[in-house]
């Protein structure tokens, strides 16, 4: 049986999901479905700290985007390295880039694992010409090439 504060929660939560899709054009926006190439550059190290047996690195590099999001620029990454050598790490990009023919400033924040082939989710998001642009995907990739691929499903706004 539910506690009255966990149905309460709940309730409040459906009330605040129909009340946006109720108000918000964005909501009800045509989800696309593209993809492309990723091309990650050699990483160049910013710091790096030891915590206990694990790294801490943050480094930056290049990283270009070919097919639906197309364009190129610096992308910073924070890491824990185990051990073993495997990375978990957190990242960001943000660059000029074209989406659809628009172009604008398009940001994204990446999140994965990394032990030879990196791998992870992204969110993404648009500014300028492209503000109201969304988006949410996958990607993956090999160390030894720099080259990847990604899925991406997006709302242009």
């Amino acid at each position: 049986m539910r506690s009255p504060l966990s149905t309460l929660a709940i309730g409040i939560l459906v009330v605040a999901a129909a009340m946006v899709t109720a108000t918000s054009p964005s909501i009800a926006s045509t989800v696309s479905s593209g993809g492309g190439t990723l091309e990650l550059g050699p990483p160049t190290p910013i710091w790096e700290h030891a915590i206990g047996s694990e790294l801490l690195t943050y480094e930056d590099g290049s990283l270009g985007f070919g097919g639906t999001i197309a364009g190129s620029g610096t992308i910073y990454v924070l890491a824990v390295v185990s051990a073993n050598g495997t990375e978990t790490f957190v990242a960001h990009w943000s660059a000029v880039a074209t989406i659809d023919g628009q172009s604008g400033v398009v940001n994204i924040s990446l999140d994965g694992t990394d032990n030879g082939t990196y791998s992870g989710g992204m969110v993404a998001y648009g500014t300028g010409k492209l503000a109201g642009f969304v988006g949410e995907g996958r990607f993956t990739g090999q160390d030894a090439t720099g080259a990847g691929t990604y899925t991406l499903s997006y709302v242009e706004g």
